[in-house]
């Protein structure tokens, strides 16, 4: 099927000019239009992508995909308008014919928590098995053991994503695991995706701004599951946590195969108990007994807590399918380094433990503190956090609550935008149960002084950015800042740490 035959299979369309016989390549930037390609004109929430096809014309589009018509020159370009709520599936199409190649074993996560952390899990694990890799998500997109490219978005639009795709097969890449957000499948980000196996975390209070309730946000994220299709034939799997109460509503929505993973319910096909943590050469580590389909296996990880085992579990049970024995990928395991700004502790030269974690919903929270509990035992916990701008606030009393567990709090904010920051920080600020904390709005002064506040022996966790590496002001202006390099700077001045 060429492009031509796409174009005639969409039967509720209308077309100005004349269509062209091929095209090179697609996007939905204006910027990256040129002789020949594909522009997909889409109606986003702050930019319309109408008001630049003009502008793509001029540079020698051959074809526009749009939702509405206006008087366009189309001597030498041909509009294609279909329905604004089709448009990226019918965008998707284009883009997977002009990327078309060798197939691509593709794991996708989603869930509220963990999905950063697991697809990173399978795409090094994967690294570590000799296969070439890619990963795509929060912390951008990198290619075997390039650092990633960041691109904005958890998962990217729905062309991007396809030339991502098409990138990695002219490369002859082998494997992807990517993120994909809830946002993702609500707004037609991973339409026409080919996906071999679909990872679901757990489901937790986040983005109700977006969704609106628990229900529609479970059956957004149920979306992905439903991408596996229905034909037994083909080796797809759904790979589930046992332990999330949204488990069985997610498995009622696969098709394909089941494997499921879970610390607490020994029935899963993969359970890790006999869970301990200790430290080994100033490296925290983390042990446990895995029950597996091929037998009884003791584990040893380079992370925390109980929430890092199971998102292990979830990464093993996806390689595993590939058909990997579970006596490789245990063996494995230990080689795994850390997740930058996932339970990343910094600094082990340093009189005081810092951790570094992208902690931003109460159940993440929870999960952040209930880790570094062994590690805080008998010890000090100062704890730094914000709340971002254009974001759903109303979790904030209830993220003050949990980290109210903290000795001393510092609330900021994380990437305020032109959001009220005392609006921001207050919402935390309600939920406090205790007064041994202080409201300093610019995250940067809000790590100095938490570091200020730090003594040898205390644990300090910057929360809610992990590696992220800027924020966004009010009018969209981004500055610099980094919770890892600024804390561990301030730390070596104050204790003379050269």
């Amino acid at each position: 099927m060429n492009i031509l035959d796409i174009i005639d299979n969409i039967k509720i369309k209308t077309i100005y000019g004349k269509l062209p016989n091929s095209v090179n390549s697609i996007s939905q930037d204006s910027r990256k239009i040129g002789k020949g390609d594909v522009f997909v004109a889409i109606k986003g929430y702050t930019v319309d992508g109408h008001n630049f096809i003009e502008k793509v014309i001029e540079q020698g589009a051959a074809l526009v995909i749009a939702s509405r018509y206006e008087n366009y020159n189309v001597e030498n370009c041909a509009v294609i308008v279909v329905r604004e709520h089709e448009i990226e599936k019918i965008a998707s199409m284009i883009a997977k014919k002009i990327n078309e190649g060798a197939d691509i074993h593709t794991v996708a996560v989603t869930g509220t928590n963990g999905k950063t952390s697991i697809s990173t899990l399978v795409h090094n694990m994967l690294r570590n098995l000799g296969e070439s890799s890619a990963y795509i998500g929060t912390n951008g997109f990198g290619k075997n053991d390039d650092e990633p490219i960041y691109f904005g978005n958890t998962t990217p639009d729905v062309v991007t994503l396809h030339n991502q795709i098409g990138e990695l097969r002219r490369e002859n890449i082998k494997n992807l695991a990517f993120e994909a957000s809830s946002h993702a499948m609500a707004l037609g980000r991973i339409y026409n995706v080919d996906i071999d196996v679909a990872i679901f975390t757990n489901l937790t209070h986040e983005h109700l701004d977006f969704h609106g309730d628990m229900q529609t946000y479970a059956y957004d994220k149920s979306l992905l599951f439903s991408t596996l299709g229905n034909n037994l034939s083909e080796a797809k799997f759904g790979v589930l946590n046992k332990d999330d109460s949204y488990y069985k509503i997610i498995s009622k929505c696969l098709y394909q195969q089941e494997i499921n993973y879970s610390i607490k319910d020994e029935t899963a096909d993969f359970y890790a108990y006999n869970i301990k943590q200790y430290k080994e050469d100033k490296i925290y580590k983390t042990s446990f007994t895995l029950k597996s389909p091929e037998g009884t296996f003791e584990c040893i990880t380079n992370y925390i807590g109980d929430f890092m085992v199971s998102n292990v579990l979830a990464a093993l049970s996806a390689v595993w399918v590939k058909g990997y024995s579970v006596e490789q990928l245990v063996n494995i395991l230990p080689k795994l380094g850390a997740l930058y700004g996932r339970m990343e502790i910094l600094g082990d030269d340093l009189p005081i433990d810092i951790i570094s974690d992208f902690a931003h919903t109460p159940d993440g929270y929870e999960k952040l503190l209930e880790a570094t509990r062994e590690i805080r035992k008998g010890k000090r916990t100062l704890l730094v956090t914000g709340m971002g701008g254009g974001r759903d606030i109303s979790k904030g009393p209830l993220i003050g609550e949990i980290i109210s567990e903290a000795d001393y709090v510092v609330i900021t904010t994380d990437s305020p935008r032109d959001e009220d920051v005392e609006v921001l920080m207050g919402s935390i600020e309600k939920g406090m149960t205790h007064k041994n904390y202080e409201k300093v709005w610019f995250r940067t002064d809000a790590v100095k002084r938490i570091i200020e506040l730090s003594e040898p022996g205390d644990v300090v966790i910057l929360a809610s950015k992990g590696r992220e590496d800027y924020e966004i002001l009010q009018g969209g202006k981004k500055v610099w800042h980094s919770d890892p390099i600024v804390a561990v700077e301030e730390a070596k001045k104050k204790f003379n740490i050269k």
